[in-house]
């Protein structure tokens, strides 16, 4: 699953800009598609040290850096590669390895933890006695 579509890229870095970055002689939607596959993947690759990947849904904080890695990975290819696309490149790999540090989230689109300590398949679970002090009830 795709983090990103093509539209989005278009809607992004603007439609004749991607017909520009690719050569004649390529097939432009399979091209925008591995690129848009591949940069998921390199998402996932980062995300997995906190999430379980892919991610459910479309999550709207991995459009962009979605969008940015299959530019680069385009132009990198098609040597189109110029100092603008290089350098989103980077911010997105950086914002990437925040997520993965827990230095920034998803947005609305964090996954949820469960509190249920039955329904947890693993990590920490706390539970706690009833409360002994309050200001009604001092021994």
């Amino acid at each position: 699953m795709a983090y990103a579509t093509r539209a989005e890229i278009e809607q992004i870095w603007g439609e004749q800009f991607v017909i520009d970055l690719l050569p004649l002689d390529v097939d432009a939607a399979e091209a925008i598609g591995n690129a848009l596959t591949q940069a998921s993947a390199e998402i996932d690759v980062h995300l997995s040290a906190r999430y379980e990947t892919p991610l459910e849904g479309h999550p709207a904080a991995l459009v962009m850096p979605a969008v940015n890695i299959a530019v680069y990975n385009l132009a990198i290819r098609h040597t189109s590669l110029t100092t603008t696309i290089e350098d989103r490149y980077k911010q997105s790999i950086k914002m990437l390895e925040r997520i993965a540090d827990g230095k920034a989230g998803l947005g609305a689109d964090e996954p949820s933890v469960s509190t249920d300590p039955t329904t947890s398949s693993g990590g920490a679970a706390f539970t706690a006695n009833e409360r002994v002090f309050s200001r009604k009830n001092l021994p």
